[in-house]
């Protein structure tokens, strides 16, 4: 499953020209549906054409690299039933790629002289790392959950056999967290709260589920430090005996998707805020102002709309006309995608960046500084 860092290993790549293969293809959770995949690759390839005005408008897909496709999706295709997955491909360059998702998106292909990473960055967000902690006065069990992947952490059980080196805690495999856990307090919720914060300390913050009876989980969400208390994404009822790994990410999964709607939505309220404050640009031509000018600091986008666009060859400045630039004389060069651009311009600033679904605007950015011309300090919703 694809991380941040391949993310950024796939924006580092640069192909001669609009070449550059990126494939999004959702793969059917029936293993008879995957033999009708290549005839539907072959029609997403077939319909990925450059960018006009880039050189090659008519240029499509080489032969190396659908019939590199064609080949993974032969020998692996049953391998990746209910993903979506990335294919990022370009002979010229020496470079294939097939990424399966943690979720199932939108069939694309996009040509272009980068990939196209804004549904990796959908995908990232939809389906993020999470960890559950899933405890009563007796029992406790924690779990990571990446890609997909359930992960334990440690377990207690008051019925299970006891380490004396642990307190009680046994199946341990990250060895980091047996480090650590030695000195812990005999108090079972702070047990496991300590457990949760050191693994924030080593691994980083990421939301957090908790499981189990119902009074319970108020005394493990008290026994948390601020920290950790604030990755809190919500709670499951479930008695602890009866819970194996696939069943707590089967309970686990909605919340987590609850808690990536919300923050989505407080998202896309937080720049509708700010912009009576001249701190948010909305719509497309005020947005594309402040990412011109380096003052997103933060970009809003929609996850399905693709727009047509231009980047000048000299200066850099993305725009929807090829006329649109200020250092004239120069050629536009055509992009498949400016919202695209925009992302890894944002990036490129060191700016965050938010794939929404069902946001009120095309595209927005929060600003560093207003921008500074009338038309990108007011926007225009909708984009």
């Amino acid at each position: 499953m694809i991380g941040h860092a391949d993310v950024e290993k796939l924006r580092s790549l640069r192909a001669p020209g609009p070449v550059l293969l990126s494939l999004y293809l959702p793969v059917p959770l029936d293993p008879a549906a995957v033999r009708e995949l290549a005839a539907e690759a072959g029609n997403l390839m077939r319909g990925a054409r450059a960018a006009e005005g880039d050189g090659a408008g008519t240029a499509g897909v080489g032969r190396a690299d659908r019939d590199a496709v064609l080949g993974a999706l032969a020998a692996h295709g049953r391998d990746w039933l209910g993903h979506t997955v990335a294919f990022f491909a370009c002979d010229q360059i020496g470079l294939f790629e097939a990424l399966p998702l943690p979720c199932v998106l939108p069939e694309r292909a996009v040509l272009a002289a980068r990939p196209h990473v804004r549904p990796l960055l959908a995908a990232l967000q939809r389906c993020p790392d999470y960890r559950v902690a899933v405890a009563d006065r007796r029992h406790a069990w924690v779990l990571s959950v990446h890609g997909g992947k359930v992960d334990s952490v440690a377990r207690r059980s008051e019925e299970g056999p006891r380490s004396p080196g642990f307190g009680g805690w046994y199946g341990l495999e990250a060895r980091s967290v047996q480090q650590r856990i030695i000195g812990l307090g005999w108090h079972h919720y702070r047990e496991v709260a300590a457990i949760l914060d050191r693994a924030a300390a080593a691994d980083g913050i990421v939301p957090l589920v908790i499981g189990g009876h119902h009074d319970s989980i108020p005394g493990l969400l008290a026994a948390l430090p601020p920290a950790v208390r604030q990755s809190y994404a919500g709670s499951f009822t479930a008695d602890p005996h009866t819970l194996t790994p696939a069943k707590i990410r089967e309970l686990a999964s909605p919340v987590v998707d609850g808690w990536v709607a919300r923050r989505e939505q407080d998202l896309a309220g937080g720049v509708l805020g700010q912009a009576p404050r001249r701190l948010a640009a909305i719509g497309t031509p005020a947005t594309l102002a402040a990412v011109n000018q380096g003052a997103a600091a933060r970009l809003l986008v929609a996850q399905e709309e693709m727009i047509p666009g231009y980047v000048c060859g000299r200066c850099g400045a993305l725009s929807t006309g090829s006329d649109q630039c200020p250092d004239w004389g120069t050629a536009a060069q055509g992009v498949p995608d400016l919202l695209e651009e925009m992302v890894q311009r944002t990036l490129d600033d060191h700016g965050d960046v938010a794939v929404l679904r069902d946001a009120p605007f095309g595209v927005a950015a929060m600003l560093r500084f207003p921008v500074t011309t009338e038309e990108s300090i007011t926007g225009e919703r909708g984009g």
